[in-house]
């Protein structure tokens, strides 16, 4: 929903309370990556990329790829932080595009692979680490109406 929302300029969900204009937009996702997803970048390269590195053949090239896109989320956040107000209506959307796209091929190529190759003891071990860890933060979630 936020990479949607950034590439769009608005939520596509009816009743989400994506802000409207471009200025609040970069507040909403700045929070977000602190709240949420600068916590999840640090779980996927403290735990998860490691064990996929020792579990995968073949996956470094991957991995390798995932953590140069989190350091460019990272820029593309660091100049919005320094710069808020600067043509938003090309960086949100260039945001919003790698982050939809990052995402795509953690989901589509990383955790099917780690779901195919791993044990059930391992994915069950990932899972109790995952949900042992703090959750907090804006949601990207649609509000209910």
């Amino acid at each position: 929903m936020v990479a949607q929302g950034l590439i769009r300029g608005r939520s596509p969900a009816p009743h989400s309370d994506w802000p409207p204009v471009r200025r609040g937009q970069v507040g909403r996702v700045l929070d977000f990556f602190d709240q949420v997803l600068a916590p999840h970048f640090d779980f996927e390269e403290q735990v998860l990329f490691p064990l996929a590195e020792r579990e995968l053949l073949r996956a470094a090239p991957l991995l390798a790829a995932l953590v140069r896109e989190h350091d460019e989320v990272r820029s593309h956040l660091a100049t919005l932080r320094a710069n808020p107000t600067h043509d938003l209506d090309l960086r949100l959307p260039a945001l919003g595009r790698l982050l939809e796209s990052h995402v795509r091929q953690e989901e589509r190529v990383l955790f099917e692979s780690l779901q195919r190759e791993l044990s059930e003891d391992i994915l069950n071990s990932i899972g109790s680490e995952l949900r042992a860890r703090p959750t907090s933060g804006p949601s990207c979630q649609p509000r209910q109406p």
